[in-house]
């Protein structure tokens, strides 16, 4: 009996319990839960809440959102640039090597590459810095050509350098 009295009592206190509103002797407002001469009750308003997305959508509209993405940022044209080789260049077999500097605008997508021929035959894949060898190269006309091209073999940029390799005379004057 005499818990249930104290159940009944704790059961009330909680019923009664409410915010009040009371000013200081500063004038600054107080809100409390005990009740006193000057409070007034401040009437409870419900707390706004909104319930979460099942993880499932929002791992599914992720997924939208990052094919969105990924397809706006592939590139359908590449203008490609080779530095350090320009048209109709000499070199001379003794210089041993060239380097091509090459850039592409804009930047190479993460799933096209780069393809890089010298005389029609492959000389290198995805290489922006490739070394030409000089002292394997016959005299004459040579041509390096880079291609930007995607998964389905498609090109997307290209460009082309005619340049020449001189051969010193291998035939010496005769002497008298």
């Amino acid at each position: 009996m005499r818990y249930l009295l104290v159940l009944l009592w704790c059961i009330s206190s909680f019923a009664q319990a409410g915010i009040y509103k009371s000013y200081d002797k500063n004038g600054n407002v107080v809100f409390t839960d005990t009740p006193s001469n000057d409070a007034q009750e401040v009437a409870d308003k419900p707390i706004v809440t909104i319930p979460a997305l099942p993880k499932a959508l929002i791992d599914q509209q992720k997924a939208k959102s990052a094919n969105k993405n990924n397809v706006a940022l592939e590139p359908s044209a590449y203008k490609v640039i080779i530095e350090n080789l320009k048209p109709n260049d000499s070199f001379r077999r003794e210089d041993k090597s060239v380097t091509a500097n090459i850039q592409l605008v804009p930047p190479l997508w993460k799933e096209h590459h780069l393809q890089l021929t010298l005389d029609g035959k492959a000389l290198s894949q995805d290489n922006f810095s490739p070394q030409i060898d000089l002292t394997t190269a016959e005299r004459g006309q040579h041509r390096l050509e880079v291609k930007a091209v995607n998964l389905k073999g498609t090109v997307l940029g290209s460009e082309v350098v005619d340049f020449f390799v001189q051969v010193p005379t291998a035939i010496k004057p005769k002497t008298k």
